[in-house]
Parts: C-alpha cells; structure tokens; sequence
C-alpha cells in the first residue's frame, strides 16, 4: 500500500466525492440522486454541516476532546461509528465518521486521508469491494496494512535503546524511552478498540453485513489480535531495557558510594592521629623531640598505604 499521504487530501474542501459500488469500486463523476444505492459519499467537515445526506443518515461528529480511537453504534436503520488511527511518524492520522445503511455509506473525512485510502483501493480494483460491506471491509484491512512493518521498526527503536544501555550511551535514554513507551501504550489501545468496533460488526445486528464479509471480519480479528500482542510483548521488553538501565543506574551509584567509602576509611586513621595530637597536653614527649614532626608525617603515610593495600589485597579498590 502506498502512503497515503502521497493522495490528495479533501478535508476542509469542497469536494464531495461520490463512489458506486456497482461492479467494483468506481468514482462517479456527478452527484446521484438522494435515493441511489450502492454509493459512498466522502465529503469533508465543511460539507457535512449543511450536505443533504443520502437517506437522512448523519454521522457522528468528532469532538476534540474524545479520546476514543473508534467506536460504532447501531441505530434502527443505519450503523453510525468512528475511525481514527493514532498518529505514527511515516502516515498522518486517518480520521473519519461514518453513517452506514444496508447498501450507502456517508463519511465525513476530517484530515483527507480517507480519500486517499478509497482512492487507492478504487485503484487497485479490491477484490471485495463491490458492496457496502465488502469495501468496508476493506478499508479496515487497509487501515493495518502496514502495522507489522510499523511494529517492527518500534522493535527496532528498543534494541537500540538496549545497545546504548549496554554501551553506557544513556545521555537521553528517559526522553527516547518515554516517548516510545506512550507510542506503544497509543498503539494498543487503538488495537483493544478496533477489535471491539469489528466484533460489534460482525455481530451484524443492523443487517448490513453479509456472511462473507463476517467471514472476512473474523480474519480481520485474528490479524488484530495478532498485532496487538506483538504491541504488548514490545512494552514488555521495553520495560525490561528500562530495568536493565535502572540496574546501570544503581551499578553506577555503588560504584561511587564504594569509592567514597573506601576515601572516607582510608583518611580516618588520619583524623585519630589529629585528634591525638590536638588535645590540649604540653608534657607530650613527641612535642619536644626533634624528629617529632617528621616522625608523624611518616607514620600517616605509612597508614595511608597500608589502608590501600588491604583494600587492594581484598579486591575493594
């Protein structure tokens, strides 16, 4: 699959784009009337505040607040829902709500990239997309096309990150780690609420898809299923490069505290001779020999190597 963001964009345009699904998916080059079947009508946010939709069929609009990737609920006549892929460094965010009958699907595409998914399935001639529910479908399974390779290269990111741990590399690990940790938990959620939105597809409670197409949704799950516990061992490895660099912390944090250990040990037996010779006596009989002074420097010294060859003999230093 193309990136889609090589395709045209819509959004925030005036150009309502009309496809029929008879005979495969094809662009219309006129506007059918109200009442046609086997259409798909893509039209952008701007449109969609004052369109007349096909069959009173309106989709949801999009709040800036909602956190939810993609949901669907079903509505006596129609399947109303939303899609929205989280945003990924190689494709922009696919956003859209829909409104689907048994045979017409109106989308509201709120960053464009909707056309450009259709537009390439239209393409392509999809083999399914001959139907309402076949394109759908399709337009599901061309959402996560490329997640494999995505997740690949998020495995990619961490064994870096496990490299520069090991290399002792760690300037900025927190800051790459943080940032890889949120993508992941992003991507899986978006995959626990797209396996949600196509089991309440394949339920089919509003009779819009066909036996096959639940068939193909089936495989749609067992794909999703799959991605996303390759998302979950991802954050568990990414968690256990975190522990391996937590462990280089604490490594580094010994080492400096055994080395401050060994200079406050080494220099205490220096502070006792002070301390011996700083009380307040004038009949000390090293105060009065001539070699006092001398006799002193030496003995710290000899206490000084002494103590750093014991830490050495016992492997401290």
């Amino acid at each position: 699959m193309k990136n889609i963001n090589d395709k045209n964009k819509c959004a925030g345009e005036n150009d309502m784009r009309c496809y029929s699904f008879d005979g495969g998916l094809r662009p219309l080059s006129e506007t059918p009337e109200n009442a046609a079947e086997n259409l798909l009508v893509i039209m952008s946010p701007v449109e969609a505040k004052d369109a007349a939709f096909f069959g009173n069929t309106r989709p949801p609009v999009i709040s800036p607040h909602d956190s939810q990737l993609c949901w669907q609920k079903n509505e006596p006549n129609a399947i109303l829902g939303q899609v929205r892929t989280p945003a990924r460094a190689n494709r922009t965010t696919v956003r859209f709500t829909f409104a689907w009958t048994q045979s017409r699907i109106v989308a509201v595409d709120y960053d464009g990239a909707l056309c450009g998914l259709v537009e390439q399935l239209a393409e392509s001639h999809a083999r399914f997309s001959g139907s309402a529910d076949g394109f759908f479908v399709d337009l599901l399974m061309a959402l996560v096309e490329d997640d494999l390779m995505y997740i690949q290269q998020l495995e990619t990111r961490v064994m870096n990150l496990e490299q520069a741990v090991l290399s002792n590399d760690t300037a900025r690990f927190i800051d790459h780690m943080s940032v890889l940790r949120r993508e992941l938990h992003r991507n899986n959620r978006y995959y626990a609420q797209l396996s949600e939105f196509a089991m309440s597809l394949q339920e089919n409670d509003g009779g819009c898809v066909s036996g096959h197409s639940v068939k193909r949704l089936g495989y749609f799950l067992r794909k999703i299923s799959a991605l996303r516990e390759e998302t979950q061992m991802l954050r568990e490895y990414a968690s256990q490069v975190s522990g391996e660099y937590q462990a280089q912390v604490d490594i580094a944090q010994n080492r400096i505290m055994k080395l401050l250990t060994i200079v406050t040990t080494v220099f205490l037996p220096l502070s006792l001779i002070v301390g011996w010779y700083g009380m307040n006596f004038s009949n000390m009989p090293e105060l009065d020999w001539a070699y006092g002074y001398p006799a002193v420097i030496v003995m710290s010294i000899l206490v000084v190597l002494g103590c750093i060859a014991f830490f050495k003999r016992r492997h401290f230093w």
